[in-house]
């Protein structure tokens, strides 16, 4: 899957996002250098101005008038920058080139039009001037020329105009080369994606980086790859469920298809035809059992009964289990037993562990010998509740033991014993239903079912005592 790079695709829309934040920070960096240069350049100035106000004065108050007057024209003249007025008390210019006009005391700027030939509108000038009376009260006027203070400003403004466009191409360029790099690993998640949408290779998964090197696309990589793996593995489910049913269920159906056809094919006979027909009501029966757990396997899987949780004491259940299928068990001639010395209490639906459990006692029952030993116990284990069913019968071949919990297999040895190869595979679903870890182990001999329940601690105290 290709992404394009249109203007409103999101590789663009980072990219001038990233450049606009940037160009931004930069121009509220360029502004408070602005700010701190131009209030120390209008700072100095008037230093300045206070110092040549002060030396003019020496002068002025050390020598006589007409001394005075020239020393102070001569320094006019010198290439310091500065330009003097001095008037008598009266007003009348004593020495001096800045223009005529009032001049209070203190600091004024004003715009003074320098004599050219032929005028011009650059030639206007703009002059800070630092007014002073003399000792005798003649009027003291220092100007400085703002135009080199202006030159700097103007200088800085042309290098932050163009810092500023090189910085906003630099941005750009480093935002879409990074954006780019991120999209495109976005483009192999995608393209991961839609290979396994058309092509239904279940196998595909998007690339991981090694742990020292994940980020956020990294974690939804392997999101999505955990997503592949469940899907995967419940379609497999679905097919060899689908292989299962039209295995197993082809037997039973041959079965009641060749009973009906021999009683079709004998002689009238009503006593035949009621046996055929009850012989066909027992293949039925155990047809829709199978479906009937093929749903509720299906149900427990897709999240149902989850509502229906509620504190459950799994010794008492254990306990009712047990006191049901003794009568059986000792017709068999087998020992059943129980140790659930105090309650354990988890969150669970009670018929449905209840059938879990009654699903491991009837599976040892057929499959032990007389005279075998099933036990069953209910533990606490850290913050879990461990429940074990555990016979002494011939056991499960280890190359068996991983595969009991799927749905239709049986041990080779148990395809002539009555069962339709669900009954762990149902007691697999309430387990995952209930968040349990659920395991088969050899016990040498026999076989130990256990299951590890989450604990709820205490018991409820809106719970009533048994």
């Amino acid at each position: 899957m290709q992404i394009r790079l249109p203007l409103r695709s999101t590789r663009a829309r980072v990219a001038a996002f990233m450049s606009l934040l940037f160009l931004a920070a930069f121009g509220v960096s360029g502004l408070a250098t602005w700010l701190a240069l131009t209030a120390p350049v209008d700072e100095s100035a008037q230093a300045r101005l206070l110092r040549e106000v002060g030396l003019t004065t020496t002068l002025y108050t050390t020598h006589k008038a007409p001394e005075a007057v020239r020393l102070i024209t001569e320094r006019e003249r010198r290439p310091t920058g500065y330009n003097f007025r001095i008037t008598d008390p009266e007003g009348r210019r004593l020495a001096g080139d800045l223009p005529e006009q009032a001049y209070g005391e203190g600091f004024t700027t004003l715009r003074w039009q320098v004599a050219a030939s032929p005028p011009a509108e650059g030639d206007v000038v703009r002059i800070r001037v630092l007014t002073a009376r003399m000792p005798d009260g003649a009027m003291l006027s220092v100007g400085e020329d703002l135009e080199r203070s202006h030159q700097l400003q103007a200088a800085f403004l042309r290098t932050f105009i163009l810092t500023s466009g090189a910085a906003l191409f630099i941005a750009l360029a480093v935002g879409l080369s990074y954006v780019t790099r991120i999209l495109r690993r976005i483009e192999v998640i995608a393209a991961t994606a839609d290979a396994v949408s058309t092509s239904g290779e279940m196998g595909l998964r998007a690339p991981v980086r090694p742990p020292e090197r994940r980020d956020d696309i990294d974690q939804l990589a392997m999101a999505m790859n955990r997503m592949l793996d469940e899907i995967q593995r419940l379609v497999i489910s679905v097919r060899q469920v689908s292989d299962d049913v039209a295995h197993d269920l082809r037997t039973p159906l041959a079965h009641l298809r060749q009973r009906v056809e021999v009683a079709l094919a004998g002689p009238p006979d009503a006593e035949a035809y009621r046996a055929a027909l009850e012989g066909a009501v027992e293949k039925i029966d155990s047809v829709l059992t199978t479906f009937e757990a093929l749903l509720r396997i299906g149900q427990l899987e897709a999240g149902a009964n989850l509502a229906t949780f509620q504190a459950l004491d799994l010794s008492e259940v254990a306990r009712q289990v047990v006191e049901a299928y003794r009568p059986s068990a000792e017709d068999a001639d087998h020992v059943l037993t129980l140790h659930a010395p105090r309650p354990e209490w988890i969150a669970g639906e009670k018929s449905l562990v209840t059938q879990m459990l009654a699903n491991f006692v009837e599976n040892a029952l057929i499959h032990t010998p007389a005279g075998s030993t099933l036990e069953i116990r209910v533990e606490p284990l850290g913050r879990a509740v461990r429940l074990t069913v555990e016979d002494d019968g011939p056991g499960v071949p280890d190359a068996d033991r991983a595969q009991i919990f799927r749905r239709f297999y049986r041990v080779e040895r148990s395809r002539t014993t009555p069962g339709s190869g669900l009954g762990l595979s149902l007691a697999s679903a309430v387990a995952h239903a209930h968040g349990a870890e659920i395991r088969a182990e050899d016990a040498g001999p026999g076989l130990r079912i256990v299951v590890d329940f989450p604990a709820m601690g205490a018991v409820p105290a809106a719970t009533s005592p048994r």
